[in-house]
């Protein structure tokens, strides 16, 4: 396990993390999560586990409504690019990084006031530049 992350919500009575787990092999590093009414996790759960993708730098934030959100590094696609998930049910997710960004890495997501941003750093004009996107919350 490496590079967890955490979040509470406003009203402090839900707690959420996320981290990288190799628990599959150490080669093969996915993201997992873990959502709770209490101070003590009971369970986790890969976010979105794709076989020979290789997820890390997770980042996660619950919003007012208690909708977790995270969102992290993924090569699915053949190049790294930044996915999320929220917890919404029914909620597949999907990439928030566009190719022609090029490599995009090292995700930060916030949730407040109805907004879910995320910002992170990308490369496709040849040198490194910080993106910012908002998230749909239509769940909340």
């Amino acid at each position: 396990m490496s590079a967890p992350a955490v979040a509470v919500s406003p009203d402090g009575k839900k707690l959420a993390a996320a981290w990288k787990d190799v628990r599959t092999g150490r080669n093969d590093p996915h993201v997992y999560w873990s959502i709770s009414d209490s101070p003590n996790f009971t369970s986790d759960a890969a976010i979105d586990f794709v076989a020979r993708a290789k997820q890390d730098h997770p980042t996660i934030a619950l919003d007012s409504a208690g909708t977790a959100w995270a969102v992290w590094e993924d090569t699915r696609s053949g190049r790294q690019r930044i996915w999320y998930r929220s917890s919404a049910p029914d909620d597949p997710g999907g990439p928030i990084s566009e190719p022609r960004e090029g490599e995009a890495s090292f995700p930060v997501v916030a949730a407040n006031g109805g907004l879910v941003g995320v910002v992170y750093e990308a490369n496709g004009s040849g040198r490194n530049v910080v993106t910012f996107r908002t998230l749909n919350t239509a769940q909340e």
